[in-house]
């Protein structure tokens, strides 16, 4: 028992590298939860992970506590790593300094802002709609992340993709790079004789080479998103071309790609086509349907933690040196919280105390360690679905592998193969 009376996960560190569960995690990380959820029968348990004492949170109070967190009792786990990728911004950022940078940037996400950002998605979700081919299937993902990306580098830095479609593609495959960063070894090494460059280290280039960009657009463009970024008096030019890059890189189009390639594969399946109508008609349907899909499939597994006081979540004290891993996935199928959690179920959001269930998603962080910018992402999510159930009715290619990797952004292995057909007046 801890001292102040709460107990201590169940579970064992194990021995250093032998012990260490790391692969078994990285190999399926919702099964490596659940597996040994129900072998300690918690849903917070103690293992080794990354050569390091490591309590994994699958709870839904237990994710409560860890974003609420009031005694600053956590450093953010990935900063040593990621911050080399993104610079000092927004989500590396924890205590008093967090909340005044969020508050600060929350002026950026005015109803009359997003008001602002509408017109532009709307010009670039219509064109790319009407351009789509309906003669033969398309990968959807694939589909969704060029046009997300699109609309971010618009928004952002005030890029034209059809006047400056050179820049444009540069850009693209920059973020592309700088992405590959993320999910690599942060060892930034050239290999002798070869000249050839770590993943990590080509990433690091490509930071370089993005923030070239972004101050130049801020020198050439002279309105627009930026411009509210330069009136933030708690921004300095670094800090400003370090959430530009966050804004314009692949973690935002990746997420937002994810969510809409999980809604078509739920509505995509032959005995639920009858939902995509259904949205059209039925606003709450929409809404049950699109909060289900964030229960469901939500585009990150979770994050991590490093334990600097003694910590509390969900009654167990957490000891300073170790570390936390949370799951938003196996959050989101608490069975305290979701009843048959591992049934897709938009009809479960149909009661009283839906407002209730919605504070349990964590698909965007929660409370001080929530998105700034969400509101805008479900403008872009709802903008783009509604306007392809108003022309389009879909259906998937049969035959083909629906099963879902989960890192670093949870998505279909195959990229999801659907036919488009256009729908009756």
């Amino acid at each position: 028992m801890a001292d102040n009376g709460t107990k201590h996960p169940p579970g064992s560190a194990g021995i250093p590298l032998l012990g260490d569960k790391s692969y078994d995690f990285y190999k399926d990380p919702p099964s490596f939860f659940e597996k040994n959820a129900k072998h300690y029968k918690s849903r917070v348990f103690l293992t080794r992970f990354l050569l390091k004492p490591t309590v994994f949170v699958g709870s839904s109070q237990g994710l409560i506590d860890i974003f609420a967190d009031k005694d600053n009792c956590n450093e953010l786990g990935y900063k040593t790593f990621l911050g080399q990728i993104f610079g000092e911004n927004i989500l590396f950022t924890d205590g008093k300094p967090a909340e005044q940078l969020r508050e600060a940037l929350f002026q950026l996400f005015t109803d009359d802002c997003i008001k602002t950002y509408q017109q532009t998605v709307d010009r670039i979700v219509d064109k790319a709609i009407q351009s789509l081919d309906t003669s033969k299937p398309l990968c959807i993902y694939a589909f969704f992340k060029r046009l997300v990306t699109e609309i971010c580098l618009t928004l952002f830095l005030g890029l034209d993709f059809d006047e400056m479609k050179d820049l444009s593609e540069t850009i693209s495959s920059l973020t592309t790079t700088h992405w590959h960063g993320i999910i690599s070894m942060p060892l930034s090494v050239k290999v002798p004789g070869l000249g050839s460059q770590s993943t990590y280290s080509k990433a690091l280039q490509a930071k370089i080479e993005l923030l070239k960009v972004i101050e130049a657009r801020r020198k050439e463009d002279k309105k627009g998103f930026h411009v509210k970024l330069e009136e933030i008096d708690e921004l300095d030019d670094s800090t400003i071309n370090n959430h530009l890059l966050l804004f314009t890189s692949a973690l935002v189009p990746k997420a937002i790609s994810s969510l809409l390639t999980s809604f078509i594969v739920e509505t995509g399946k032959p005995d639920k086509i009858s939902w995509q109508k259904a949205c059209l008609l039925d606003e709450e349907f929409h809404e049950h349907l699109l909060l289900e899909v964030q229960r469901f499939y939500p585009p990150f597994f979770g994050g991590r933690r490093e334990v600097i006081k003694d910590f509390v979540v969900d009654g167990y004290t957490i000891p300073a040196g170790q570390s936390i891993v949370y799951s938003t996935t196996a959050a989101h199928r608490d069975p305290l919280v979701f009843n048959n959690p591992d049934q897709f179920y938009p009809g479960r959001w149909n009661t009283s105390n839906k407002e209730e269930l919605k504070k349990k998603l964590f698909c965007f962080g929660k409370d001080n360690r929530s998105c700034v910018g969400d509101r805008l992402v479900w403008v872009i999510i709802n903008t783009i679905l509604k306007k392809m159930m108003t022309k389009y009715e879909w259906s998937l290619v049969e035959n083909q592998d629906i099963n879902y990797k989960w890192l670093p952004v949870s998505k279909p292995k195959s990229g999801v193969i659907c036919q488009l057909t256009e729908r009756s007046s």
